[in-house]
C-alpha cells in the first residue's frame, strides 16, 4: 500500500562531531547505519543519571508490573485468560522490553547503592 510503512521510524538531531563520530563508527562496523543504530540502542549499556529517585521510579514500574503479572497469572490459572495471539505476543513483547531494560538500568545504577554488578549479568 503505498504512503504506508511496516515499521516505525524513530528521528533525532545530532551536532556534527556527534554526527561524524556515529557515521566513523557505522563504517568501522560493516553494518549499514540503521542496524548499527537500532543495535547500538537496545543492547548498549544504560547509564542511569540523576539520583535514587531515578531508580525509585523504576523499582515502583517493576512493581506495579508484578502486580499486573499476578494478575494475569491468575487468570491463566483459573482458565479465564483471554487474549488473543496478537495481544498475547504484544503484552509479552512489552513486558519482556520492561523487564530486561529495568534489570539492565538497575544494574548500571550500582554504584548508587556501593554495590558491585554480579559478574554474570555485566555483559
Amino acid at each position: 500500500m503505498p504512503g504506508k510503512h511496516k515499521n516505525l521510524t524513530i528521528a533525532f538531531r545530532t551536532t556534527e562531531w556527534e554526527k561524524a563520530i556515529i557515521e566513523q563508527r557505522v563504517a568501522l562496523s560493516g553494518m549499514y547505519k540503521k542496524d548499527f543504530i537500532t543495535r547500538s540502542c537496545a543492547y548498549s549499556n544504560i547509564v542511569v543519571v540523576g539520583k535514587r529517585e531515578n531508580v525509585q521510579r523504576i523499582v515502583d514500574a517493576l512493581q506495579e508490573m508484578q502486580i499486573v503479572m499476578r494478575e494475569i497469572a491468575g487468570q491463566i490459572q483459573s482458565g479465564s485468560f483471554s487474549l488473543h495471539d496478537e495481544s498475547y505476543q504484544e503484552l509479552k513483547r512489552d513486558y519482556l522490553a520492561l523487564a530486561i531494560t529495568a534489570v539492565d538500568i538497575v544494574n548500571g545504577a550500582a554504584y548508587l547503592f556501593e554495590k558491585e554488578i554480579p559478574k554474570n549479568q555485566r555483559d
